[in-house]
C-alpha cells in the first residue's frame, strides 16, 4: 500500500509539473513581445527608477529575480525562470491545500486545472513579478479565511505580502473584519477587541510603510521624470472611467467578458449570502473590497488585477457545495 501511494504521489506531482509547464508555455507566448519591458519594470524598482512611483514599494519580487540572476544569467533570463518557479509553486500549494482539506487527489488536480484556465484567461499585456507572488499569497489568504485560521497565520502573510505590494492591506482589513462574528449578514457582534486593535494598527502601519518606502527609495521614473503627480497616494483614480466601461463601453467589445466576470461573480456569490456562515461572509466582504479597489485605483480592463480574485472564486465554490471546511465549522460551533 505504501509503495502504491508513493507511485500515485509521483504521478500527481508529474501531472502538476506538466500543467505548470503548459501554463508557462502559454504565458511565454502571450508576453513574448514585451518581456524586455517587464524586466525593465522589475529592475527599475531595484534602481529606484520604476515606471511610476506606485511600483517602488514592490520590492520582494524584483529582489528574488535578482538573486536568481546571480547564478550567472541575465536579469531578463532570471525573470523567465522566476515565472516558471512561481507558476509551479502556486500549483503545488493549491494542490496541497486541497489535499489538506481532504479533497481527493483527482478532484484536487481538477481544481488546479480550473485555476490554471482562469489564470491564463485573465492574462494581460502586463504581468509583473509582484503579480506572481500575489497569486501565491492570496491563495493562502483565501484558504486561511475559509478555514478560519489563527491571527498568527494572517500576521505572517501580512508582513510577507507587504514586502511584495500594497495589496497586503487587504489582509490587515480582514483582521479587522475577523474581530467580529457574523451569525448572519445582518446579525454581527464584536468577538475580539484584540484583533480589532491589531488590524487597525496594521492598516496604519502598512500605509505609513508604503508611503515611506516609496518616498525614500524613489529617485525618478524610468524615463527620468519625478512623478510629482502621484506623490500623495501614488495611484491614479479611475472610478468614473471604470464604471462607464463596466456598464457601457465593454458591452460593444470583447471586453464584455471583463464586465461579465466582475458583475457575474459578485451576483452569483451575493445570491447565496443568506446561507453563508461566518467565514464565507468575511470572504465575500474581502472579495468585494478587492473589486472596489480595482474600480477606484486600477483599470477594469487590465485583467491581470483579477488574478488575486481567482482563489476566492475557487474556495467560495468549494465551500458553497459543502465539500470542505468541516474543521472550521467545528471551530465556529465551539466558539458559540
Amino acid at each position: 500500500m505504501c509503495k502504491l501511494n508513493t507511485v500515485n504521489n509521483t504521478i500527481y506531482i508529474a501531472v502538476i509539473i506538466f500543467i505548470s509547464l503548459a501554463v508557462y508555455k502559454t504565458l511565454m507566448q502571450i508576453h513574448v513581445g514585451n518581456f524586455e519591458e517587464l524586466s525593465a519594470a522589475a529592475h527599475g524598482v531595484l534602481e529606484g527608477k520604476p515606471h511610476w512611483r506606485a511600483y517602488q514599494n514592490r520590492l520582494l519580487g524584483p529582489c528574488i529575480v535578482y538573486l536568481i540572476s546571480l547564478i550567472g544569467i541575465s536579469y531578463l533570463g532570471a525573470l523567465k525562470v522566476y515565472i516558471l518557479i512561481m507558476i509551479t509553486f502556486q500549483n503545488i500549494i493549491l494542490f496541497t491545500l486541497m489535499r489538506k482539506i481532504e479533497i481527493s487527489p483527482r478532484t484536487s488536480i481538477s481544481w488546479v486545472i480550473i485555476f490554471s484556465f482562469i489564470f491564463v484567461m485573465v492574462q494581460h499585456r502586463w504581468f509583473y513579478t509582484w503579480d506572481s507572488l500575489d497569486v501565491v499569497i492570496f491563495t493562502l489568504f483565501a484558504f486561511g479565511i475559509f478555514q478560519s485560521k489563527s491571527l498568527n497565520y494572517f500576521l505572517v502573510l501580512f508582513f510577507i505580502g507587504l514586502l511584495n505590494r500594497e495589496s497586503a492591506l487587504f489582509i490587515s482589513l480582514y483582521i479587522v473584519i475577523d474581530s467580529f462574528y457574523f451569525e448572519s449578514i445582518k446579525k454581527i457582534h464584536l468577538k475580539s477587541t484584540k484583533k480589532l486593535i491589531i488590524g487597525i494598527c496594521l492598516i496604519v502601519f502598512g500605509i505609513i510603510y508604503i508611503k515611506v518606502i516609496r518616498d525614500y527609495l524613489f529617485i525618478s521614473q524610468i524615463n527620468g521624470a519625478f512623478d510629482k503627480d502621484h506623490e500623495i497616494i501614488g495611484n491614479h483614480i479611475y472610478l468614473i472611467k471604470n464604471i462607464k466601461d463596466l456598464f457601457l463601453h465593454n458591452i460593444f467589445t470583447l471586453n464584455i467578458i471583463n464586465s461579465a466576470f466582475i458583475l457575474g461573480s459578485i451576483s452569483y456569490f451575493v445570491y447565496f449570502v443568506r446561507s453563508y456562515e461566518d467565514s464565507q461572509i468575511k470572504g465575500l466582504i474581502i472579495y468585494c473590497a478587492i473589486i472596489a479597489n480595482i474600480l477606484i485605483f486600477g483599470l477594469l480592463n487590465e485583467t491581470r488585477m483579477y488574478i488575486i480574485l481567482i482563489p476566492f472564486i475557487l474556495f467560495f465554490e468549494i465551500s458553497k457545495n459543502n465539500l470542505i471546511f468541516a474543521s472550521s465549522r467545528g471551530a465556529n460551533s465551539a466558539q458559540r
